[in-house]
């Protein structure tokens, strides 16, 4: 596990077990929506996203920044999944984020984890957590071993149980552009294009790594693979990346993180079905 990982995952603890004993499991993988591909023309007058030509990316900050500014100020959902599994295809860990956040900030924050190396921010896995707040309220819903746990509580600081702290350190690395940007920036790219239903979407693929990256993470990595979805207006609704390494015991595995926004400028966060229950228990 990379350290800015740990450093997540520490602080995500603290938000979790406040005031509570643990938690149960649900969720599932979410595996994206396979799309066909079909190569762009080089040489058409293709009206590409900010930061993306006919062979590929050409600036990722500039493909970050796109895609930031088509969440910013709006409604969306955005989930992330990050599998690692053993070279016989067995679970080692899962982690799956979801939060939907409201173009006013009320937001709800779905975790779970799952397999016997997964975190235990959640307490012992599997385990799930809900989370919500209108920006003055905080609250929690709690299941582990057929146990629920409802119940108000203060956040431990200014950032942590804000939206903010739910979608740029639970869900990304960083805020959207940033992750975008870091997740690109270790691939060699290429452009295809798509035509979906709502509009011609690009499809960009990675399958080399860079020579010069600057990660020292991606340096312990092989196999690397990287797919994104993105539209001419600059959002990446769905970006996903693959590779294996080795871990700590020697054994290989292979680790899949796929992030989807979905929604955008059409998501709303009312009040939900606990809210009442929760009210009216203290953390």
């Amino acid at each position: 596990m990379t350290r800015n990982l740990r450093r997540q995952l520490l602080v995500l603890t603290i938000v979790v077990t406040a005031g509570c004993g643990g938690f149960g499991f649900s969720g599932g993988d979410g595996s994206p929506t396979p799309v066909t591909p079909a190569p762009v023309p080089t040489g058409s007058a293709t009206t590409y996203p900010t930061g993306v030509g006919p062979t590929g990316v050409t600036s990722q900050s500039l493909l970050g920044s796109a895609h930031g500014n088509r969440l910013n100020g709006t409604g969306y959902a955005v989930t992330m999944n990050r599998t690692v599994r053993y070279a016989n295809g067995s679970l080692r860990s899962h982690l799956r984020v979801h939060v939907a956040l409201d173009a006013n900030r009320t937001h709800l924050a779905n975790i779970s984890v799952r397999g016997h190396a997964a975190p235990v921010l959640l307490g012992r896995p599997p385990a799930t957590a809900s989370f919500w707040s209108d920006g003055d309220t905080y609250l929690r819903r709690l299941v582990r071993d057929n146990q629920t746990v409802h119940n108000e509580y203060d956040p431990p600081d200014s950032y942590a149980g804000t939206w903010r702290y739910w979608v740029h350190t639970a869900a990304l690395n960083g805020r959207p552009a940033a992750d975008v940007t870091q997740t690109v920036a270790p691939f060699h790219t290429r452009t295809l294009q798509s035509q979906q239903s709502d509009g011609t979407v690009y499809v960009i693929r990675g399958d080399r790594l860079r020579e010069n990256t600057s990660s020292t993470a991606w340096a312990s990595r092989e196999n690397a693979t990287l797919v994104a979805h993105v539209t001419r207006a600059g959002l990446v609704r769905h970006y996903r990346t693959e590779y294996t390494r080795v871990t700590d015991d020697g054994d290989p595995v292979t680790v899949t993180r796929t992030v989807r926004f979905t929604a955008v400028g059409n998501t709303t966060v009312g009040r939900p079905p606990w809210y009442d229950k929760a009210r009216s228990t203290a953390g």
